[in-house]
């Protein structure tokens, strides 16, 4: 299905749902390796499965980028209302596994900076200094 943007307006869509999964990536990655972060994100799309059949990926991944293109190429699949509650639920659900697994406080912390907007993460980054 596509919407009335049409193809190009659907493809920026998928490309801005796709920007906070690539900057958590970026963070995350150097302390749990690609295939670590591969792993837990395939883990948020088999719990949030039931509810999202069509986001299952169909074949391992093997690199985060990898993984963004066949998301992306899904998500470009289905209408830009149900891209976005489907990238909400994912998003939510990797964060209370990695919350499961390191800590609710680190949790909040990388993906506080992984989220951040260039000023907010100077902001971060500063405050961090400060309590050293």
């Amino acid at each position: 299905m596509m919407t009335s943007k049409g193809p190009s307006g659907q493809a920026t869509e998928c490309a801005s749902l796709l920007s906070p999964w690539r900057r958590i990536a970026q963070q995350l990655c150097p302390l749990i390796g690609e295939s670590g972060f591969c792993a837990l994100f395939s883990r948020a799309c088999h719990v949030v499965g039931p509810d999202y059949a069509w986001l299952i990926p169909q074949q391992p991944c093997r690199s985060p980028e990898q993984l963004f293109g066949a998301l992306e190429e899904r998500m470009a699949l289905v209408d830009a209302e149900r891209a976005a509650a489907t990238n909400d639920a994912l998003l939510r659900t990797f964060t209370q596994l990695l919350a499961a697994l390191i800590g609710e406080g680190l949790t909040q912390r990388l993906l506080a900076s992984a989220t951040a907007t260039p000023d907010m993460a100077a902001s971060l980054q500063k405050n961090a200094q400060e309590q050293k």
